[in-house]
């Protein structure tokens, strides 16, 4: 169940911390020490949660995607 205050919103447009580690193999407090660095993808905070927009998260992959045209 979703928070109330995350209900308002289109949950599918946001990614927790949690969902967004599973998303890219990684443990939540990775994300954690990313945001502590001013390191990773837009994000923002609500009481309880932080939150990361889903065309913020794409963007950042699409940015930080390697591929072999790439010097």
């Amino acid at each position: 169940h979703l928070h109330p205050n995350l209900r308002a919103m289109n949950s599918s447009e946001y990614l927790t911390a949690t969902q967004l580690a599973q998303r890219w193999g990684l443990h939540p407090d990775t994300l954690m020490r990313w945001r502590k660095a001013n390191k990773g993808p837009a994000y923002f905070r609500t009481p309880g949660f932080v939150l990361y927009p889903l065309a913020g998260v794409e963007q950042y992959e699409q940015a930080n995607t390697i591929t072999n045209d790439q010097p």
